[in-house]
Parts: C-alpha cells; sequence; structure tokens
C-alpha cells in the first residue's frame, strides 16, 4: 500500500477514535463518562474565565494552564464552546502525536499495524484521549526524541522542554539523553535550551503571584495515594505519608536499574524509565497510560498482556463512582489498579528482556522483576 494512502488511512482512523472519546465524554450526552475537562469548567477559574496563576491557582504546569484558558476564552462562560475548543485542541496534538509516530515507524520499517493496535484503537486511547493533557505530553514528548534521533538537538530541547511545562514526567528520561550525547558542550547546550523557557515561565509566573509554586507544584506533593499498588502495604490514610517515602525509593532504585543497564534503544529505554515512574510513583491515574501507548506501537510487538492492562485501566474510571471511597484497598476501581500494575511489570520484564537479548520465559522474567 502506497505511503500516501496509509498516512490518509492512519489520519481518518485517528479522527474517529477521536471522534468516539469526544462523544463519551461530551457533557450534553447521556450516560457520559467524566472527564477532567469538564471538571475543570465547574471551577471559578474556567467558568468566570480568569487568568490562570494570576487570578486563581492551577494545579498543573504553566502551557497545561494556557491551553485551559485559552478554550476558557472560546467558551466566554459556556460549557459545550468550551468543552468544543478544549477538544479541538486536544485532537489536533493527536493527530501530531500519531503522524510522528508513523513518520518514525516508516522510516524504522516498523510494521503499521501496531499503531492502529497501541496507539489509534487501543481502549484507553479512546476512554481518556480527551480526558486531560495526557496527549499533549505526549506529543511532545514523541517529537522531541524523534528529532534528537536526528541530532537537530536544539529543537529536541525545545520541545522535551514544552512537554515538562505540561507534565514533569519526562524529566526522568533527560538522564538517558544526556548519557547519548558525545560531550559535554553538546549536553550542556541541550541543558540550556531545555531549562530556559522552563526558568522564563516559571520565574514570570511566581514573580507575578508568589504563591504561585506552591499553588502549582506542591498541590500534588501533598496528594495521598491514588490507584498505586502498594496502597495494599499501606491502607490506612495515617500511613500514606509513609507510603510516599517507599514510593521515592522503589522509583529511584527502578530508574537506576534502567539507566545504568544500558539495554534497548532510546524509544524501549524511555518506555521502560516511564514504566518504572507509573509503577513507582503514588499517583497513577488512568489517563497516564497515554503516556506509553505510543512507546509501545514504536516497539512493535505484539504482548496479549496488554489488553489485560488496558480492560483493568478502563475498568478504573467505568467503576469509579460506584465506591463510597474509591481510594481504599479493596474496592473495584483499586483491585484493578492492581491487576494493572502486575500487567505493566510483565510488559516492562519483557520488553527488558527483549532488548537484552534473552529468551523470554518464565524464568528469565522473574529475573528482572526481582532485581527491580
Amino acid at each position: 500500500m502506497k505511503k500516501a494512502l496509509m498516512k490518509k488511512i492512519v489520519i481518518i482512523a485517528s479522527t474517529l477514535s477521536f471522534t468516539g472519546s469526544y462523544l463519551i465524554h461530551h457533557p450534553k450526552i447521556e450516560g457520559n463518562i467524566y472527564s477532567d475537562i469538564i471538571s475543570f469548567w465547574y471551577r471559578p477559574l474556567v467558568r468566570d474565565v480568569k487568568l490562570p496563576y494570576i487570578h486563581e491557582g492551577f494545579e498543573y504546569p504553566p502551557l497545561a494552564g494556557l491551553i485551559t484558558y485559552f478554550s476558557s476564552v472560546i467558551g466566554g462562560g459556556e460549557m459545550i464552546p468550551y468543552y468544543n475548543a478544549f477538544s479541538i485542541i486536544l485532537y489536533l496534538f493527536y493527530l501530531l502525536l500519531v503522524l510522528t509516530v508513523f513518520k518514525i515507524m516508516d522510516e524504522k520499517n516498523i510494521p503499521l499495524i501496531y499503531i492502529f493496535i497501541f496507539l489509534i484503537f487501543a481502549p484507553s486511547t479512546i476512554v481518556y484521549l480527551n480526558y486531560n493533557f495526557d496527549v499533549v505530553f505526549a506529543a511532545s514528548l514523541i517529537l522531541s526524541l524523534m528529532f534528537f534521533e536526528k541530532s537537530r538537538y536544539k529543537l529536541s530541547a525545545l520541545l522535551f522542554s514544552t512537554a515538562t511545562l505540561v507534565k514533569l514526567i519526562n524529566i526522568v528520561i533527560l538522564p538517558i539523553l544526556m548519557l547519548n550525547l558525545e560531550d559535554w558542550k553538546k549536553r550542556l547546550t541541550y541543558l540550556f535550551y531545555f531549562f530556559i523557557p522552563i526558568l522564563v515561565v516559571n520565574i514570570g509566573l511566581q514573580i507575578l503571584n508568589p504563591s504561585f509554586f506552591k499553588d502549582t507544584y506542591l498541590y500534588h506533593a501533598e496528594w495521598g495515594l491514588e490507584n498505586a499498588w502498594f496502597v495494599y502495604l499501606f491502607p490506612s490514610r495515617d500511613s500514606w505519608d509513609t507510603a510516599k517515602l517507599f514510593s521515592a525509593l522503589i522509583m529511584v532504585y527502578g530508574l537506576l536499574k534502567i539507566y545504568l543497564s544500558n539495554v534497548g534503544n532510546l524509544y524501549e529505554r524511555s518506555f521502560m524509565l516511564l514504566s518504572v515512574f507509573l509503577l513507582t510513583n503514588y499517583v497513577f491515574t488512568p489517563q497516564m497510560v497515554i503516556f506509553i501507548l505510543p512507546f509501545l506501537a514504536l516497539i512493535g510487538r505484539i504482548q496479549p498482556v496488554f489488553y489485560i492492562l488496558e480492560s483493568a485501566n478502563v475498568g478504573i474510571i467505568l467503576t469509579w463512582f460506584m465506591e463510597e471511597d474509591p481510594l481504599m484497598p479493596g474496592t473495584l476501581p483499586q483491585n484493578l489498579a492492581l491487576i494493572r500494575a502486575i500487567a505493566l511489570l510483565y510488559i516492562l520484564a519483557e520488553t527488558y528482556l527483549k532488548a537484552s537479548g534473552k529468551k523470554i520465559i518464565f524464568k528469565e522474567l522473574i529475573k528482572p522483576l526481582a532485581r527491580m
């Protein structure tokens, strides 16, 4: 099939997938599924079209706030125009993500079937695509890594900075980028172009509002456990501060294992680092799975356990409002979060072994799990 035709098919399929996500979250359609986009609208910040970080705090980094503010301005205090504006922005970033992955797969001769399996028709894509800022983060990150591979380091650094201004999570990938650069001059140049936009934006907002840093970044530090498998080890809210320390320790250990392993290509290592972060962080909201889907497409391998992960991940939001306190162990969402964690851990170990050139057998699978 010709590349141009295949590209059109991918765009059409992506549009259909996004349309499905748009409809299931649409606030005027009966039986709609919760989304953060609509949750934001009920805040005075959005409904009354206030400036985020200046007039009122917002718990996401500045580019996320800009997207929300722009959508609220377009909406003019009305829910549906706001929802439509937000949706169009996410759709454009989703197309950017899909077409970037398409380009990388074409260049690397990866079968394009995987873009449909993991990035277009995956259940989490449809359910969580038009939900939060995750697709903006994923698009910026993948585009940054693509340019990094092409040695266009300044542009890569600026896009990596863009991803950080949406979500901070890509910082865990930064060390492997530094290790892949040949000398300190290139490393310092990359860091300069990465940090300058972040510092300019954040320092500017801190000057305008002295509580900016606290309202934006410390907000999540005070958050409790959410969909973390180790809630079963720390079932009482009184023990959650200890759980956060446990989270930090296993995260550092897991990340160091990947940094020091030198296993896998850029996309495989990025997937492993993001997976370690998600598995060890004390907050693993279901929309965060969007982060790893483009990497699974680029790894290009069918993993049947992926559908266990997906079923559990979609089930979290579908069962969330059935429980009086869905954060507690033993509830349906937390049982599903535990299943999801086991499935992702299996995929992580399998990816590690495959990248290491080892046979994927049960005995070999449990070795990296035991060491992590």
